[in-house]
């Protein structure tokens, strides 16, 4: 019975992760066979391992050759790339770390690494925007504020790290030993995106990162804003702020995120 051109290539792609048998489709010797089809795994596996090297510079560093290695084949042998560039190729790599496998622990500090890595890779080359100044703003009748809704340029991506996972990075970074990845008491959120050319990253208030993440999710300003009092509302309680304080707050980051260029548009 003759195999329709899609079978065969899905056959073929299984045997390159390693996870099927493609002898059947070649002709000649055994021998021959079986040397071509290694031919091919190989390259194409090391291709998807070249890929994951350079999208993980980091973890590779703090993991080591042969743990990123096994990690890495382990990752291509149920991820087959889904896009006709291998730019995405590596997308949940994370994930995959902190699941861990039969020869791979578990590894929640990896998994940060991995996260920050690919963040960092996607505010480089992600999409361009235009970037919001003070201007923007000057005409703004004061009840627009009420349904308007402020747009993150299209970079921007906030990570939940629980270890000094940005220390560590830093230190690989500046060429320098970097501290042993170490657990810390309370998780931080972190904003990642393009600012001219370059990648940037800072940690974020409680209260900032609640608006920015209601802002990449759609809301409006204003309920972007009571979803950030709520974040901090037992906090200001106990140290007795006020909804004056609050506000000033709330000016402040703005004044930040335009310094910072993290606002694309304004949607009114």
């Amino acid at each position: 019975m003759s195999l329709s051109l899609l079978s065969v290539q899905l056959q073929f792609q299984q045997h390159m992760l390693g996870v099927g048998d493609a002898l059947p489709l070649i002709a000649g010797d055994p021998e021959r066979q079986q040397l071509g089809l290694r031919i091919y795994a190989h390259a194409y596996r090391q291709r998807l391992l070249d890929t994951l090297i350079d999208s993980y510079e980091k973890t590779l560093a703090v993991m080591g050759e042969a743990a990123f290695e096994s990690a890495a084949l382990a990752y291509i042998a149920v991820h087959p790339p889904t896009t006709r560039s291998l730019r995405w190729y590596g997308d949940g790599f994370d994930a995959h770390l902190a699941a861990g496998g039969a020869d791979l622990p578990a590894s929640s500090a990896w998994a940060e690494l991995a996260s920050l890595d690919w963040a960092l890779r996607g505010a480089f080359d992600g999409p361009d925007s235009a970037v919001l100044d003070a201007s923007a703003f000057a005409e703004l009748p004061p009840e627009a504020w009420a349904t308007l809704s402020l747009v993150p340029v299209p970079t921007t991506q906030l990570l939940t790290l629980r270890h000094n996972t940005v220390a560590v990075w830093q230190a690989l970074d500046d060429d320098q030993p970097p501290p042993d990845l170490q657990a810390s008491e309370m998780d931080v959120v972190w904003v990642v995106w393009r600012k001219g050319h370059q990648p940037h990253f800072r940690s974020l208030h409680r209260a900032e990162a609640t608006l920015l993440r209601a802002m990449l999710d759609g809301a409006p300003f204003a309920a972007a804003c009571s979803q950030a009092e709520a974040a901090v509302g037992e906090e200001r309680v106990g140290d007795g702020r006020t909804d004056d304080d609050m506000s000033m707050l709330i000016g402040g980051f703005m004044r930040q995120w335009l310094e910072d260029g993290l606002l694309a548009r304004i949607l009114l």
